[in-house]
């Protein structure tokens, strides 16, 4: 039978390159959308309802399917109010916990789970860049939010589900993500150096970043991958 994946987030930048190389590549796709008019119902492009808040969610979105990647989240990229932070934590576990909830409670062919992460857990650094299994986790916000929502995805191992981590850099595509941002300032003529400008910024291309993601779920890989360029 042909591949297929559930998709969270598949409408945001990521969500949307990755469905595209899934349809390249012959596996349909059903994705999850808290919008009952973003649902469209094409055999291999399946909207299924969910509120995450609420603890709904359609159940028939993991029928016949083999993989989930989630992708879900609210932006890092708003300006971090104290209720914005919140809302950054909540929207990552409660989402996971559901997907971990209805995998658990309903009979399915899951195999896989591929989570997006951020590469927030390293501690910043002026000079070193680090690899995937560097334990020191950074005590940063972003850090903080990063182990919650990596150890509810590993729950999904209690599932005999495999279970796969991408930590995503700063993404940069013309048609959203972080490019727009930054060009933001220097359109104006006001361009300014993001931190003191000798830190790593670790940065990746969306085509490369889709890739990576593809590259995961077609190979069953397990563990954590950075989808970044150094």
């Amino acid at each position: 039978k042909e591949m297929r994946v559930l998709i969270t987030g598949a409408t945001g930048l990521i969500g949307s390159e990755i469905v595209k190389n899934c349809h390249a590549k012959g596996i349909a796709v059903n994705y999850l959308t808290t919008s009952k008019s973003k649902i469209e119902n094409n055999s291999n492009y399946q909207g299924f309802y969910w509120n995450p808040s609420q603890s709904k969610i359609d159940v028939n979105c993991i029928k016949d399917v083999d993989t989930i990647i989630h992708l879900v989240g609210a932006s890092i990229s708003k300006r971090w109010t104290k209720a914005h932070k919140q809302a950054i934590i909540n929207s990552r576990l409660e989402t996971t916990a559901l997907l971990h909830d209805t995998v658990k409670n309903n009979s399915n062919t899951i195999k896989q789970i591929i989570s997006a992460s951020a590469i927030g857990y390293y501690p910043d650094s002026l000079t070193n860049y680090y690899s995937e299994d560097e334990k020191e986790i950074s005590t940063s916000f972003l850090g903080q939010v990063v182990e919650a929502w990596e150890q509810v995805v590993d729950t999904f191992k209690t599932l005999n589900i495999i279970v796969s981590k991408v930590r995503i850099g700063i993404v940069f595509s013309n048609k959203g993500g972080a490019f727009p941002e930054l060009a933001k300032p220097i359109k104006f003529g006001a361009g300014a150096v993001m931190g003191s400008g000798k830190q790593w910024m670790s940065w990746v291309h969306l085509n490369d970043l889709a890739g990576i993601f593809m590259h995961v779920l077609q190979h069953n890989l397990e563990g954590i991958y950075n989808g970044v360029a150094p």
